[in-house]
């Protein structure tokens, strides 16, 4: 389009605009009230130049007006941007918009952001979103229509132990004292008997509420070959995949968008909510919760399974066990314990989970490697040797100076 015609097609949409704004300029004492107005003509559908019907809110109809009565009716008009076709966007976002796109034709725009999001290139704020979106819409970065994502195939194993599949279900909220707290449901579940090897409801969805459940399914039943999660925070922790490699299990990630994958934990999911939760009253602590949901749980496993024909209890025992078991040499807790580097402070001792720990052995100011086990730090190590590090004692420490020899 020309410059002429250009300034034509503005100069009738600012036309078009002010003959709503009309009748607010020209409104005679004792007529109908501006807000009045303005509800009437937001009320009604009207035509727009380019031929599609369209309604128009107070909000704008009165933003016109303003406009008009600040620059008259070339203001009315839409005016260019000024920084049109120019993007702050760092490098590197650039460069992973790209490579994201050329991996992933089939995905849309927000899948590639929240992509970026994951590995940290974008903050999610800076540059906006819309500043993204006009990029991708730039620079012909959009979904492909022509391309057809891979097909998603069911997939089951035989064997008990083979894959273990776990995930979080949000669950009812519990009164602890003043205030009610959400629960979370975490289920370990083995895929070819879709036994629960592990489930219990815990008031956090965090890395160490995991390996505690991983742990304990571990001990009463022995070692998985395969460890199946989604992409979670606590599934995609550093903590995890040291844990899954000292005990030598696969960690499985779903696929990032494609939550087909998990379609037995969910099915398992709705069940819980549609047979436990709805006959459960209110519970007065988490361990009358577990309490009920493990009764349930022994009668879920002894009921038939639509999917097995048969029930979950009775696949377990009749399927091939390929549980690999723990070796008794074996000490369980060293292969679950968590490894922080912490400071050593003037007075010898450590802070860790804000509690203090004393640490006779290490040089003040310095920075000294220590394991724990996030639920139970009655057994605190430290250094190269595992010495075991002291809960402080500020009194006990206070009478040395009782017996100065």
């Amino acid at each position: 389009m020309d410059q002429d015609g250009l300034k034509y097609g503005k100069e009738m949409e600012g036309l078009w605009r002010y003959g709503f704004i009309a009748p607010l300029l020209h409104r005679q004492p004792g007529e109908i009230t501006q807000d009045a107005l303005l509800k009437k003509l937001a009320s009604q559908t009207w035509l727009r130049p380019d031929g599609i019907v369209t309604t128009l809110s107070p909000e704008t109809l009165r933003k016109w007006l303003y406009r008009f009565q600040t620059g008259g009716l070339p203001a009315l008009a839409n005016q260019a941007r000024c920084d049109k076709g120019r993007f702050q966007i760092p490098e590197k976002l650039v460069d992973g918009l790209m490579e994201a796109r050329q991996k992933n034709l089939c995905w849309s725009t927000q899948l590639i952001l929240e992509l970026m999001l994951q590995r940290k290139l974008w903050n999610g704020e800076n540059p906006s979103r819309s500043t993204l979106y006009r990029f991708v819409k730039a620079h012909n970065l959009g979904r492909d229509p022509r391309a057809q994502p891979q097909p998603v195939r069911a997939f089951a194993y035989d064997a008990f132990g083979q894959l273990w599949m776990a995930d979080f279900m949000h669950g009812p909220k519990l009164r602890v004292g003043r205030h009610k707290r959400k629960t979370y449901l975490h289920v370990i579940m083995d895929d070819s008997s879709r036994y629960v090897v592990k489930g219990c409801f815990l008031f956090s969805e965090g890395v160490e509420s995991l390996i505690g459940e991983l742990e304990a399914a571990i001990r009463r039943f022995g070692l998985p070959h395969r460890f199946y999660v989604d992409n979670g925070a606590a599934y995609s922790s550093h903590y995890l995949r040291i844990v899954c490699a000292r005990l030598g299990v696969q960690l499985i990630h779903t696929p990032p968008y494609r939550p087909q994958g998990r379609g037995k934990g969910e099915r398992f999911f709705r069940t819980v909510r549609d047979q436990f939760l709805p006959l459960q009253e209110s519970y007065s602590s988490l361990e009358e919760l577990n309490a009920a949901f493990e009764e349930w749980l022994s009668l879920y496993h002894q009921r038939k399974h639509s999917s097995l024909g048969c029930s979950p209890l009775q696949r377990r025992l009749q399927s091939r066990n390929a549980i690999r078991k723990v070796p008794e040499v074996t000490q369980t807790e060293a292969l679950f314990r968590m490894e922080r580097r912490c400071r050593v402070y003037n007075d010898g001792t450590i802070r860790l989970k804000k509690r203090t720990f004393e640490v006779p052995l290490c040089s003040p100011n310095s920075r000294v490697m220590v394991y724990f086990l996030p639920w139970d730090l009655s057994q605190v190590y430290y250094g190269d040797n595992l010495d075991p590090a002291r809960p402080l004692d500020a009194h006990a420490n206070a009478k040395r100076f009782d017996n100065p020899k």
